[in-house]
């Protein structure tokens, strides 16, 4: 058994809809025979936990100031890294993807030293490309690229998240892995049957690669009732964008527009709804293949849903979800609404989709192989 710390954006008392992948990956591990740290930030600094245990590695002197959590959190990330590798002997530091600053450097040498094998993630492979930028912040961005070159020598291992990388990523070695999903952490959707108008969840963070506008420009020639609940944070101006969009299209009621959600109130949505949607947008990025974890967590907890996006890994059975064209077209609203009428009716459909995401898309599949990599072995009577 070995402890292995995982380095992400994880806050303690606040809202992140990542949590549940993180908190998977981490169950993974257990199961697999390990005991899974990482680190968590509050108001305080960042802690080093494991499921009751929290001890304090980094006291933080900007938590309390407007958009920490973009800024100088990462820097207390990497002093909390560097000071966790060094109380305790980690065999493996797996961290996702983030920006590197000043305090970066340090960090990862420490963990060279200590022994432990670094594995970065990149969730989005290749990088996304197109993205909306604010001017003001493409300085803070060429900066943290600056600093990321230099920590990229220490890197063991990537883990890629999209297409194909050929097994070698800035001359360090790469594999590519799926985004998985611990199907039996999240509630089985119940079938609403007739109740209502047909409800569709479109769940993300809004950026431009979503894609919801398409969905907008299907939707709004339907004259049938029917109600959009779009569930998340502004990012990169896409989400007003698209608001404006429904205000001209006259969807009224039919277009709702919700803050983030996640935990119960995530669980309670999802009922209300008949279909989920992915990303309609992953083309503007340059990727013909991606993995969302957004589609994953709709076929663990067994909502149908809409996607548009080459995802290897999903089923063609189109009773559980069904591909749209991966273009600047417009969909067919009338067969988006006829599949959310469909599947409102189907009440077996959603034990068959949580006995799929068991099956083929859970975290132990993915990371067997990448502990087998690094020559760390793992808990072979351990079940998925």
């Amino acid at each position: 058994m070995a402890d292995i710390l995982f380095v992400m954006k994880y806050p303690l008392n606040g809202q992140e809809t990542l949590i549940p992948k993180f908190q998977g990956q981490m169950a993974a591990m257990e199961r697999l025979g390990h005991r899974a740290w990482y680190l968590g930030w509050d108001e305080v600094g960042i802690w080093l936990c494991r499921d009751e245990e929290k001890t304090l590695v980094c006291r933080s002197r900007f938590s309390r100031l407007p958009g920490y959590s973009h800024t100088f959190l990462f820097d207390d990330l990497m002093e909390g890294m560097k000071n966790a590798v060094r109380q305790m002997p980690f065999a493996l530091v797996y961290m996702r993807y983030m920006m590197t600053f000043s305090k970066a450097p340090a960090a990862f040498q420490a963990v060279k030293e200590s022994g432990a094998k670094l594995v970065m993630e990149h969730p989005t492979y290749p990088f996304e490309n197109g993205k909306k930028t604010n001017l003001l912040r493409e300085p803070v961005f060429r900066y943290a690229d600056y600093v990321f070159r230099q920590v990229e020598p220490m890197i063991d291992l990537y883990t890629l998240i999209g297409e194909e990388a050929g097994g070698t990523l800035n001359g360090r070695p790469a594999m590519n892995i799926t985004n998985g999903v611990d199907a039996d952490s999240l509630p089985l959707h119940r079938s609403r049957g007739e109740a209502g108008p047909p409800a569709i969840l479109a769940l993300a963070s809004m950026t431009w690669g979503q894609g919801y506008d398409r969905l907008l420009r299907a939707m709004a020639p339907v004259q049938e009732d029917y109600v959009i609940y779009f569930a998340g944070g502004s990012s990169d101006g896409s989400l007003e964008e698209w608001q404006r969009l429904a205000q001209e299209l006259n969807m009224g009621e039919k277009a709702q527009f919700l803050s983030p959600v996640q935990g119960a109130a995530l669980d309670e949505l999802t009922d209300r709804c008949d279909i989920g949607m992915g990303g309609l947008g992953i083309h503007r990025l340059g990727q013909t293949v991606s993995r969302p974890l957004k589609q994953r967590e709709y076929m663990a907890r067994g909502l149908p849903f809409f996607y548009a996006v080459n995802d290897p890994d999903m089923p063609e059975d189109e009773r559980m979800c069904r591909h749209l064209p991966d273009d600047e077209t417009i969909p067919d609203g009338a067969e988006i609404l006829r599949f959310a009428k469909e599947s409102r009716l189907d009440a077996e459909l959603p034990a068959r989709m949580r006995a799929y995401a068991r099956e083929h898309l859970g975290w132990e599949q993915q990371f067997k192989p990448v502990l087998e990599r690094l020559g760390i072995p793992w808990n072979e009577t351990s079940s998925i």
